[in-house]
């Protein structure tokens, strides 16, 4: 059942890897509005940008590396207390 599980999991993420590469432009796509001044901008301004977008990104990384620090020591914790268990 877990392989069956496993298997399917690894054949969505390959299905959304080749949506991703069949559709760059969707999968890449961005404002249009950060488009047209990066375009029109000089290396300063595409640099200053991506600065930007990294700061912007620290809130939802952290939560999500919060999330799942939690529930791999919830469940790294539930598995060692059924082992010290006596039957």
């Amino acid at each position: 059942m877990e392989a069956t599980l496993t298997r399917a999991r690894l054949v969505c993420v390959a299905a959304l890897a080749l949506v991703a590469l069949a559709l760059p432009e969707a999968a890449l796509s961005q404002c249009p509005l950060c488009r047209t001044a990066l375009q029109q901008a000089d290396a300063s301004t595409a640099r200053t940008m991506n600065l930007a977008i990294l700061v912007l990104l620290i809130p939802p990384v952290s939560i999500f590396c919060t999330i799942f620090a939690v529930a791999y020591r919830k469940r790294r914790g539930d598995d060692e207390g059924e082992e010290n268990r006596e039957p």
